[in-house]
Protein backbone atom coordinates (compact mmCIF):
# COMPACT_ATOMS: atom_id res chain seq x y z
CA UNK A 1 0.00 0.00 0.00
CA UNK A 2 3.11 2.34 0.82
CA UNK A 3 4.18 1.81 -2.88
CA UNK A 4 0.83 2.83 -4.27
CA UNK A 5 0.22 5.95 -1.78
CA UNK A 6 4.02 6.91 -2.83
CA UNK A 7 3.45 6.52 -6.36
CA UNK A 8 0.12 8.56 -6.78
CA UNK A 9 1.76 11.46 -4.21
CA UNK A 10 4.57 11.96 -6.98
CA UNK A 11 2.00 11.73 -9.78
CA UNK A 12 -0.14 14.45 -8.39
CA UNK A 13 2.59 17.10 -8.53
CA UNK A 14 3.06 16.31 -12.39
CA UNK A 15 -0.83 16.84 -12.85
CA UNK A 16 -1.21 20.34 -13.19
CA UNK A 17 1.07 22.76 -11.72
CA UNK A 18 -0.44 25.40 -14.01
CA UNK A 19 0.93 26.44 -17.78
CA UNK A 20 2.67 30.00 -15.81
CA UNK A 21 5.82 30.78 -13.95
CA UNK A 22 3.73 32.34 -11.23
CA UNK A 23 1.97 28.46 -10.78
CA UNK A 24 5.21 27.27 -10.98
CA UNK A 25 6.67 29.17 -8.65
CA UNK A 26 4.16 29.46 -6.15
CA UNK A 27 3.78 25.44 -6.37
CA UNK A 28 7.94 25.42 -5.98
CA UNK A 29 7.54 27.48 -2.42
CA UNK A 30 4.18 25.63 -1.52
CA UNK A 31 6.70 21.97 -1.72
CA UNK A 32 9.08 24.59 0.32
CA UNK A 33 6.59 24.72 2.92
CA UNK A 34 5.07 21.00 3.25
CA UNK A 35 8.78 19.51 3.18
CA UNK A 36 9.39 22.10 6.32
CA UNK A 37 5.72 20.67 7.73
CA UNK A 38 5.68 17.16 7.26
CA UNK A 39 9.96 17.13 8.69
CA UNK A 40 8.57 18.50 12.17
CA UNK A 41 6.46 16.84 14.19
CA UNK A 42 4.63 19.66 16.27
CA UNK A 43 1.50 20.60 16.57
CA UNK A 44 -0.61 24.03 17.70
CA UNK A 45 0.87 27.25 17.36
CA UNK A 46 4.90 27.15 16.27
CA UNK A 47 7.34 28.54 18.39
CA UNK A 48 10.91 28.86 18.70
CA UNK A 49 13.29 26.50 16.03
CA UNK A 50 9.92 25.49 14.15
CA UNK A 51 8.75 29.04 13.68
CA UNK A 52 12.04 29.81 12.49
CA UNK A 53 11.98 26.97 10.15
CA UNK A 54 8.68 28.41 8.60
CA UNK A 55 10.13 32.24 8.51
CA UNK A 56 11.59 32.21 4.69
CA UNK A 57 8.19 30.11 3.39
CA UNK A 58 5.79 31.77 5.24
CA UNK A 59 3.91 35.36 4.63
CA UNK A 60 5.30 38.73 6.72
CA UNK A 61 1.26 38.63 8.00
CA UNK A 62 1.13 35.10 8.78
CA UNK A 63 4.18 34.85 10.94
CA UNK A 64 3.14 37.87 12.23
CA UNK A 65 0.11 36.15 13.48
CA UNK A 66 1.97 32.97 14.80
CA UNK A 67 3.67 35.29 17.14
CA UNK A 68 0.49 36.87 18.16
CA UNK A 69 -1.44 33.52 18.68
CA UNK A 70 1.70 32.45 20.87
CA UNK A 71 1.84 35.01 22.62
CA UNK A 72 -2.33 34.86 23.37
CA UNK A 73 -1.46 30.98 24.62
CA UNK A 74 1.02 31.94 26.64
CA UNK A 75 -1.30 34.47 28.27
CA UNK A 76 -4.23 32.00 28.41
CA UNK A 77 -1.44 29.31 30.02
CA UNK A 78 -0.59 32.01 32.83
CA UNK A 79 -4.50 32.88 33.33
CA UNK A 80 -5.63 29.70 34.12
CA UNK A 81 -2.59 28.51 35.49
CA UNK A 82 -1.88 26.10 33.18
CA UNK A 83 -5.45 24.04 33.66
CA UNK A 84 -6.44 24.01 30.31
CA UNK A 85 -5.38 22.91 27.36
CA UNK A 86 -4.25 25.15 24.78
CA UNK A 87 -7.10 26.91 22.36
CA UNK A 88 -5.03 25.30 19.40
CA UNK A 89 -3.99 21.88 19.27
CA UNK A 90 -3.12 19.36 16.81
CA UNK A 91 -2.46 19.55 12.98
CA UNK A 92 -3.14 23.70 12.52
CA UNK A 93 -1.44 23.29 8.97
CA UNK A 94 -4.06 20.31 7.62
CA UNK A 95 -8.14 19.75 7.84
CA UNK A 96 -6.92 16.44 10.32
CA UNK A 97 -5.79 16.54 13.54
CA UNK A 98 -3.07 14.12 13.27
CA UNK A 99 -1.51 16.14 10.36
CA UNK A 100 -0.35 14.82 6.76
CA UNK A 101 2.05 12.46 6.39
CA UNK A 102 2.60 12.79 2.86
CA UNK A 103 1.75 15.66 -0.13
CA UNK A 104 1.14 16.17 -3.53
CA UNK A 105 0.87 19.76 -4.83
CA UNK A 106 -1.90 19.88 -7.56
CA UNK A 107 -3.19 22.54 -9.77
CA UNK A 108 -1.91 25.95 -8.53
CA UNK A 109 -4.21 29.15 -10.55
CA UNK A 110 -3.85 32.79 -9.71
CA UNK A 111 -6.64 33.89 -7.63
CA UNK A 112 -8.31 37.01 -9.75
CA UNK A 113 -10.28 38.22 -6.72
CA UNK A 114 -7.44 39.10 -4.70
CA UNK A 115 -6.11 42.64 -4.53
CA UNK A 116 -2.37 41.50 -4.58
CA UNK A 117 -0.37 38.66 -6.60
CA UNK A 118 -1.78 35.67 -5.07
CA UNK A 119 -1.77 31.93 -6.29
CA UNK A 120 -3.89 28.98 -4.78
CA UNK A 121 -3.06 25.49 -5.06
CA UNK A 122 -4.46 22.44 -4.47
CA UNK A 123 -2.96 19.90 -1.92
CA UNK A 124 -3.65 16.29 -1.82
CA UNK A 125 -2.58 15.32 1.42
CA UNK A 126 -2.60 11.61 3.12
CA UNK A 127 -2.20 10.60 6.61
CA UNK A 128 -0.78 6.97 6.43
CA UNK A 129 -1.63 4.54 9.12
CA UNK A 130 -1.47 0.65 9.50
CA UNK A 131 -4.96 0.84 8.31
CA UNK A 132 -6.56 2.63 5.20
CA UNK A 133 -4.78 5.88 4.15
CA UNK A 134 -6.72 8.55 5.05
CA UNK A 135 -6.57 11.06 1.99
CA UNK A 136 -7.79 15.16 1.31
CA UNK A 137 -7.80 17.88 -0.45
CA UNK A 138 -6.69 21.55 0.88
CA UNK A 139 -5.56 24.79 -0.87
CA UNK A 140 -2.69 26.84 0.14
CA UNK A 141 -3.17 30.33 -0.58
CA UNK A 142 0.45 32.03 -1.81
CA UNK A 143 1.11 35.79 -1.99
CA UNK A 144 3.93 37.59 -3.37
CA UNK A 145 6.60 39.69 -1.32
CA UNK A 146 9.40 41.08 -3.30
CA UNK A 147 9.27 38.15 -6.34
CA UNK A 148 9.14 35.43 -3.70
CA UNK A 149 6.08 33.02 -3.14
CA UNK A 150 5.28 32.87 0.14
CA UNK A 151 2.20 31.24 1.86
CA UNK A 152 -0.25 33.50 3.91
CA UNK A 153 -3.36 30.72 4.18
CA UNK A 154 -4.82 27.28 4.69
CA UNK A 155 -8.08 26.37 3.62
CA UNK A 156 -9.14 23.31 4.95
CA UNK A 157 -10.61 21.16 2.66
CA UNK A 158 -11.57 17.99 4.68
CA UNK A 159 -15.15 16.72 4.93
CA UNK A 160 -15.34 14.15 7.93
CA UNK A 161 -16.60 15.00 11.18
CA UNK A 162 -14.01 16.81 13.35
CA UNK A 163 -12.39 18.03 10.36
CA UNK A 164 -10.77 21.21 10.51
CA UNK A 165 -12.97 23.71 9.04
CA UNK A 166 -12.48 27.43 7.25
CA UNK A 167 -8.79 28.62 7.01
CA UNK A 168 -5.45 28.89 9.26
CA UNK A 169 -5.51 32.86 9.48
CA UNK A 170 -8.75 33.42 10.97
CA UNK A 171 -8.38 30.18 12.97
CA UNK A 172 -5.14 32.34 14.38
CA UNK A 173 -7.18 35.48 14.87
CA UNK A 174 -9.67 33.83 16.91
CA UNK A 175 -7.34 32.98 19.30
CA UNK A 176 -5.56 36.32 19.46
CA UNK A 177 -9.17 38.01 19.77
CA UNK A 178 -9.73 35.10 22.98
CA UNK A 179 -7.09 36.81 25.09
CA UNK A 180 -7.32 40.54 23.93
Amino acid sequence: MRVLLASVLLLFPLAACGDSDAARGAAEAAAKFYDIRLSEGSGGVPEGDFRTQLRPVVSPALDSLFAQAAEAERRHTERTNNSEPPYLQGDIFSSLFEGATGYGIGKCEADEKALTATVVCDVLLVHDTEDEPVQWTDRVVLVSDNGRWMVDDIRYGGDWDFASTGSLQPMLKAVIAEEE
